[in-house]
């Protein structure tokens, strides 16, 4: 059976390059569970074991299986009277007991045979690998298939070993780590069961859970730890009882805790360095989320009237999170820098920042950067892992990386100038010497004065660009103008953003509004920081858009505290759907996972509340019934999150031809481009080449 490929299925969770290996482990767990249960004095239990054990949930395998079958409903023993005898006789009149005779007969239908299977006649086995297969990719964001398919082989599918094994892989935190009663734990479930078909779903989520309080004391008494017990008929009515009417949950039941004492299995070769070769994108964009949540944090201490008319632009043209503090002040101070040594030719203000996308993928360039330069032997995926160990925190993952054998003196000259370059700071020479000369007369002063996690006040903010003024800042002449088509086009764009940003506005303004009412209490809206307007169907037939947006954005009661909040609102200026709105209850963006805003590379916190009905985005992904795959959400977001060159459209606001001499260039050569008679000029260079030259600008244009 090693090698053999099959075939069919939905497209994420059935790829057609399904290597037997996989499903002969999975085989031998269905022996070890044929060989435990009395299958000659429980006939029922065979066919409910084909139609329903498959081998996922939250104890091993082979406990999974069984607990899997019971949860169907109780099977009753041979004999104890006549009304059972008449019931055995009638099953066996329709194959079931035929089927219990011989356990290498019920082996058989569960080991397919050479032929691929088509979905609807695939064993129990198959629906375990593709069970297994659809929760790794629904809990875990960035995961490819290949890469859930790799751990599964180094966990012999055990699932909670294989997600230990992730989990380790990326450097979770414990608060970020696996817990069954979390939505992301729910959805991932759903998701499997729906992609296994199993035939009774209620029945099977609720003999998950149900077997939770129960694990320690089935696996430990019931089951032998090498699986060579045989249950008796009284073990098997003992368990199904258990099944049907479990104790409550308490705090204390983790069946992760558990994981461990698998890891001693000897064909469990798992190790810390055999990881997937695509891990490393998979990385990236865990490094991004946790970036993204230190940007939530920093933007939640500015004074939202201060962040709205002046700060934006500091913090989304140099706001990176490196530098000799930690992240969020690092992300403060570097705003703050720029916008003082840098005046704009004019200022603005707004009220949504639409993507924060652009400055935490520069960032995350330039942490990386920053410490592959202090320790040039060092993979760029080892530099990322020492950075999510670090919490980020650039000069402890240098020393990780040098096993504690260097000074923070070692992370200053080198290590910033390389960052510097690869974040593409807009001053890079001037960056450098703030942070390596000026910065070190008042690194204590600034310390002190973001020690506390409060909001800063605008007397706090004013102080701190006192501080960080080394220079008198000189307003500049522009070296450089757009050309009038270059000017067009960008005061288009700009147009648009503010039409966009007045319909954001108003309609969150109007979910927070609906929010206060119900809550009785009052907020004052502070800035948007997050927005997908690509949520649900498209509408329309010209004017393509779709149903809805989602947003987050920062609200406050008092001056001390702000609270993140998500809203979702119709993107129809006169629709009767009424926005929800909802305070988030911390800045991951893990808990609650959204198909939507993940396609789009948007990272948007979602709500925990059971109301927001598009959380089932996954599960029609795992039903094959969404117009994308996790395939394409993961590479997607590979692209989205190395999109670091050029600007976005929305960033155009920012565009100042004082300090943009370069950029402007570059959109003035492409505005020149884009009204070219490509025809004609084709011709020409054709011409030119033939004439034995090649012109320079060819290599542009193709």
């Amino acid at each position: 059976m090693a090698g053999r490929r099959r075939r069919g299925g939905s497209p994420d969770t059935w790829d057609g390059t399904w290597e037997g290996e996989f499903l002969d482990t999975i085989h031998g767990h269905y022996k070890d569970a044929l060989d435990a249960l009395p299958l000659e004095a429980m006939p029922p239990l065979a066919p409910r074991l084909l139609d329903a054990g498959v081998c996922f949930g939250f104890a091993d395998p082979v406990t999974n299986i069984i607990a899997n079958a019971l949860s169907s409903r109780e099977p009753e023993p041979n004999g104890g009277g006549t009304k059972k005898r008449k019931r055995t006789r009638k099953l066996e009149t329709t194959g079931a007991s035929v089927e219990a005779r011989s356990r290498e007969e019920v082996l058989s239908k569960i080991v397919a045979g050479d032929r691929p299977s088509p979905p609807e006649a695939r064993t129990v086995a198959e629906r375990s690998l593709e069970g297994l297969v659809s929760f790794l990719t629904s809990y875990f964001r960035y995961l490819p298939t290949l890469d859930a398919l790799h751990y599964l082989g180094l966990a012999r599918a055990d699932l909670l070993v294989a997600v230990s094994l992730i989990q380790k892989d990326r450097c979770c935190r414990r608060r970020d780590q696996l817990r069954i009663r979390s939505p992301a734990v729910k959805t991932a479930l759903k998701c499997a069961a729906v992609s296994a078909r199993q035939p009774n779903f209620d029945g099977f989520l609720a003999g998950c859970f149900a077997l939770v309080p129960q694990i320690k004391m089935i696996t430990t008494q019931t089951l032998s730890a090498d699986g060579s017990c045989r249950l008796t008929v009284q073990d098997i009515s003992h368990l199904s009882r258990l099944l049907a009417d479990p104790p409550k949950l308490k705090r204390s039941d983790k069946p992760m805790n558990l994981v461990a004492k698998r890891f001693h299995d000897p064909r469990i070769t798992a190790s810390g360095e055999d990881v997937p070769g695509q891990l490393t994108e998979s990385l990236r964009g865990v490094l991004m989320d946790r970036v993204h949540e230190h940007y939530l944090k920093a933007v939640s201490r500015f004074p939202m009237k201060d962040l709205q008319t002046r700060h934006h632009r500091g913090l989304l043209k140099a706001g990176f999170c490196f530098g000799p503090f930690d992240p969020v002040s690092n992300i403060i101070v570097n705003t703050v820098w720029y916008d003082t040594a840098f005046l704009p030719s004019k200022e603005f203000g707004v009220d949504v920042i639409c993507t924060l996308r652009h400055v935490e993928s520069r960032s995350v360039n330039g942490l990386i950067a920053f410490v592959r330069s202090c320790s040039p032997a060092i993979s760029e995926h080892k530099a990322m892992v020492y950075l999510l160990k670090s919490n980020l925190d650039a000069c402890k993952a240098v020393r990780m990386a040098k096993s504690g054998e260097c000074d923070v003196a070692d992370c200053d000259d080198n290590g910033y100038k390389a960052a510097a370059k690869a974040a593409s700071h807009p001053n890079p020479e001037a960056y450098c010497e703030f942070v390596m000369q000026s910065l070190a007369s008042v690194r204590s002063t600034v310390r002190s004065l973001l020690r506390a996690s409060h909001m800063l006040s605008p007397g706090e903010i004013l102080r701190l660009s006192a501080l960080l003024s080394f220079s008198s800042a000189e307003a500049l002449e522009p070296t450089i103008q757009l050309t009038k088509d270059a000017l067009k086009r960008i005061t288009n764009y700009n147009e648009d953003f503010l039409t966009e940003q007045s319909f954001v506005h108003g309609k969150v303004e109007v979910a927070l509004r609906s929010y206060e009412q119900y809550k009785g209490c009052h907020y004052d809206l502070g800035v948007i920081c997050g927005v997908n307007d690509c949520v649900g169907k498209e509408t329309g037939i010209f004017d393509t858009k779709f149903q809805y947006t989602h947003a987050n954005f920062w609200a406050s009661q008092d001056k001390g505290t702000a609270t993140l909040f998500f809203s979702e609102f119709s993107n129809d200026e006169d629709s009767n759907y009424e926005p929800i709105c909802y305070p988030v209850s911390g800045l991951s963006t893990q808990e609650v996972r959204c198909c939507y805003c993940e396609y789009q590379g948007v990272r948007i916190v979602h709500p925990i509340e059971k109301c927001w009905e598009r959380a089932s985005g996954f599960e029609r992904i795992a039903c094959g019934e969404h117009n994308f795959t996790n395939a394409e959400i993961v590479s997607r977001a590979k692209l989205i999150d190395n999109q670091v060159m050029g600007i976005f459209v929305k960033d155009y606001i920012y565009l100042d031809p004082t300090h943009d001499a370069k950029l402007i260039q570059t959109v003035n050569r492409a505005e020149s481009v884009m009204n070219l008679d490509l025809d004609a000029e084709m011709r020409r260079i054709k011409s030119v080449a033939a004439a034995g030259h090649y012109p320079q600008e060819a290599s542009f244009l193709i």
